[in-house]
């Protein structure tokens, strides 16, 4: 082989490397959205794992729980599905391609969380099964059916669960603090009203009455409270439980709207500092509430003045 020819052989040699570590690196670097479903386009998330299941829906743009108990879904956690869980992406390059590699990232059909992704008309847009990374800001992930599996570049295991509670709206209910009228309270050592006038608030027990600035730090931070309602967790379908202490509750708060309705709320104490709540009688569903939203109401004459 001549001097010409080795020179040759040479360059040629140097192009296929530089050729395939090119290619190499252009995979590597690939980065794509992992999930098919356009955002616009999905009007049903149904997400499950070998014990619960939940599924929300689309109705007049407003997310809710499917039948029978249609709770509204968290506005927080809808946002950051769409905003986190969609555009999720990931290598081009899977990071396993065998099966073995399943329960070890948690993705087999029994130990994964199952994404199920509809439009409208209830035809499936996306299926994939989400598994548990030992990296903080990674998700494992793969599709029914297929051995590899990828790796999204965000931690969404917290997000895409089957559990209720992190899905179901905790605000349960929202009151503008101008259309608030009155305010009674029933609690063990003082019975008291909040009445709303022109200027002043005039508060009224069993052996005062005094009138009440609108700035007074106790009543800001009662009408803020009642503004808007949100709980810490949500108790179903055990009422019986919880009957007898409801029946004799710690405290009882009344709301009179200048509108003409009303709302009434039984409190009684269940443990560890929380209390659980009855609203308007619901006996289906209860909720619980820490004590610190209890205290702003157990109050007395000298805290108003």
């Amino acid at each position: 082989m001549n001097k010409r020819q080795k020179i040759s052989l040479g360059i040629l040699f140097i192009l296929i490397v530089l050729f395939l570590v090119t290619k190499m690196r252009n995979n590597v670097e690939k980065r794509v959205i992992f999930f098919k479903a356009d955002s616009t386009d999905v009007a049903a998330i149904e997400i499950s794992n070998i014990k619960d299941t939940i599924r929300i829906t689309k109705t007049l743009n407003a997310w809710r729980f499917a039948a029978p108990k249609e709770f509204p879904v968290s506005e927080r956690q809808i946002k950051s599905f769409f905003e986190k869980a969609l555009p999720a992406k990931a290598s081009l390059l899977p990071i396993s391609e065998s099966e073995e590699s399943f329960d070890t990232y948690h993705v087999s059909n029994s130990l994964g969380s199952w994404l199920k992704l509809y439009d409208k008309d209830d035809q499936i847009l996306d299926v994939v099964i989400l598994g548990k990374s030992s990296f903080p800001n990674t998700t494992p992930v793969r599709r029914p059916n297929e051995n590899k599996v990828y790796q999204l570049e965000e931690n969404l295991s917290y997000l895409i669960t089957p559990k209720e509670e992190l899905w179901r709206e905790k605000t349960i209910l929202q009151i503008e603090e101008n259309n608030i009228k009155k305010i009674s309270v029933i609690y063990t050592n003082n019975a008291y009203e909040l009445t709303s006038t022109d200027s002043v608030w005039l508060y009224t027990d069993s052996k005062s009455s005094l009138n009440v600035d609108q700035y007074n730090e106790v009543l800001s931070s009662m009408l803020s409270a009642l503004s808007k309602i949100t709980v810490s967790n949500f108790i179903n379908d055990n009422y019986l439980e919880y009957e007898q202490k409801l029946l004799s509750p710690d405290l009882e708060i009344g709301i009179e709207l200048y509108n003409g309705s009303s709302s009434h709320m039984r409190i009684a104490l269940d443990k560890n500092s929380k209390y659980v709540l009855q609203l308007n009688g619901n006996t289906k569903y209860l909720y619980s509430i820490y004590k610190n939203w209890i205290d702003k109401f157990t109050k007395e004459a000298m805290d108003f003045k």
